[in-house]
Parts: structure tokens; sequence; C-alpha cells
């Protein structure tokens, strides 16, 4: 048989499988050479660079939530999520303020019943009154206008703790800690957990 008669028509797809065959099996050896090294070390883990760490913020910035507890004590710690503390300063507030009330009523009392040199303290069997001189008098007004003085500064110094307590608290914000307090056989033990 000779060449001419092999390439005809009816055999002419056999050169072209052969060599489709052939680039077949030179693609896989180089498919086969790319393969993953199974000796290779893992890759090393990814280092991050702690001093640009997001840090949690609190709620409040330390100068608002000061200026926030100076206007109204107990404030700003609600929303730094210290109730307690603000429960104490609002409830120290309420009673300021009521006892700053009340110091304002017997100054005012004093101031009014100054004039009279002669209180009617009660009356006799015939009905006359029994009179007694009046105990309101200049040293009196000035101890409740100093009892009024006490209160005002009691109130003031509420609202300055209550504004340092809330600057320390946005700044520890973040800093969780653990206070315990123990009674052993030699005394109380007072131990604070903090995590960094």
């Amino acid at each position: 048989m000779s060449l001419r008669r092999f390439f005809t028509r009816q055999h002419a797809c056999v050169p072209i499988a052969v060599l489709l065959a052939g680039l077949g099996l030179t693609g896989a050896r180089v498919a086969g050479a790319q393969r993953t090294d199974s000796a290779r070390v893992s890759p090393r883990p990814v280092t991050y660079d702690t001093a640009t760490r997001v840090i949690p913020r609190p709620p409040l910035s330390p100068r608002r939530a000061f200026l926030y507890s100076l206007a109204l004590p107990g404030y700003a710690q609600s929303i730094l999520g210290r109730p307690t503390a603000g429960a104490i300063f609002a409830v120290a507030e309420a009673i300021g303020i009521a006892m700053l009330r009340e110091s304002n009523a017997e100054l005012r009392q004093a101031r009014r019943l100054r004039q009279d040199s002669l209180v009617v303290i009660g009356y006799d069997q015939n009905g006359a009154a029994i009179r007694s001189p009046s105990t309101y008098n200049d040293e009196l007004i000035n101890l409740r206008r100093g009892h009024r003085e006490d209160w005002v500064a009691a109130l003031v110094a509420n609202h300055f703790f209550a504004g340092a307590d809330a600057y320390v608290a946005a700044n520890l914000w973040d800093l969780p800690a653990q206070v315990a307090v123990k009674q052993t056989d030699r005394g109380t033990v007072v131990a604070a957990r903090l995590r960094f």
C-alpha cells in the first residue's frame, strides 16, 4: 500500500488524531510539573501591627462626659453603663435640692418673724395670751443663712464630683476590671484583677 493511498480521504483523520494525541501527552507532562510540593512549609501567619489596632471608643468622649455630668449629675454615668454611680449622684442631687428648699423656707421665716419682739406661745386659764421674747434675731438669721450656703456648696460639689467621675469613667471605659472583697481569718482582703 502506498503512502499516497494511505493519505486519501478515508484516512485523512488518522494523522490529525495522532498529532492531537502527541500534543495531549506533552501537555500532561507540563501540567504535572506544576503540582504543589508536598514537602513545602506552610505559609507564615500574617502579623498585625498592634499599634494601629482599632481601639473601642466609649459612647462619650471624656470631655463631653464631664460636661454632661457637670450639668446633670448621673447622666453621663448612665450613658457609660454605670447605672449605680449615676443613681447615687442623682439621689444626692435630689436630696440637696430638697434640703436647699427647706433651708430657704426657714431663712424666709426667720426674716419675717424678726420684726416681732414678743411671740405668743400659748394662753392661760383666763384666755390671756402668754408672750415670750422672740427667738428670731439676727443670730438665728445668720445661722440659717449659713445652712443655705452649706447646701449650695454641697450641690456644687456634687456636680463637680459627678463630672470628675464621668471623665475618669470615659477614659477607663475599655479597661475591664474585677474587684473582690473577701473576709478571711487574718482580716479583710481586697483583690483587683485587670486584663490588658
